[in-house]
């Protein structure tokens, strides 16, 4: 049988990721912006969650004699989430430029990682309550599963999320209005 050789269109030049997440948040397309400010908002849910989960864990090990490390590390990956937490809501909200939302893309690679070494270190931990230490390892192993999601759609609606810097919320046009005063209003001022 012979192929076709059509030329590619700028849909099909993306590969096959790119269908199947057209058809994966395919219900989305209507309102992408608003979808990924919604799954950001699921996600400050359940980082929010982990924080406070976390800060039982650090009590859980540290009563219970168990390494100095975990504890910190309990501790650390909290705080991690939760500056994770901030920083997105910045960049989804006020500068959503190509360079921040690939930075914000690769930190939340980086703690998805990190969530899955909370999970392999914590689930299987014999020092302190079991029950506590099985928790916050599936807290971190739910979070990494809805991140990977949030990430996937941030990465599909890309396109749309992004501005130019010029048009940021706070910068161009309207900071300069703001900022820039007429060399007459600068000459009065001035001393004799």
């Amino acid at each position: 049988m012979a192929r076709d050789n059509t030329a590619v269109t700028n849909d099909d030049a993306e590969g096959w990721p790119h269908t199947w997440l057209h058809k994966a948040f395919g219900s989305c397309q209507e309102d992408p912006r608003g979808s990924v400010h919604r799954a950001w908002g699921v996600c400050l849910i359940f980082i929010l969650l982990y924080f406070v989960v976390s800060v039982i864990e650090m009590i859980n090990v540290q009563s219970n004699g168990g390494s100095m490390a975990l504890v910190v590390g309990s501790v650390w990956t909290g705080i991690m989430h939760l500056l994770l937490g901030v920083v997105g809501t910045f960049v989804l909200k006020r500068f959503p430029t190509a360079f921040s939302i690939g930075f914000f893309l690769g930190t939340i690679m980086v703690i998805l990682n990190q969530d899955l070494i909370v999970f392999g270190t914590f689930h299987a931990y014999g020092y302190g309550k079991q029950r506590t230490n099985r928790m916050f390892a599936n807290v971190a192993l739910t979070l990494f599963g809805v991140l990977s999601v949030f990430s996937l759609m941030l990465y599909h609606f890309k396109r749309t999320i992004i501005v130019a810097p010029i048009d940021a919320k706070g910068f161009g046009r309207s900071a300069q209005k703001r900022s820039v005063s007429p060399s007459s209003d600068y000459q009065a001022h001035e001393g004799p």
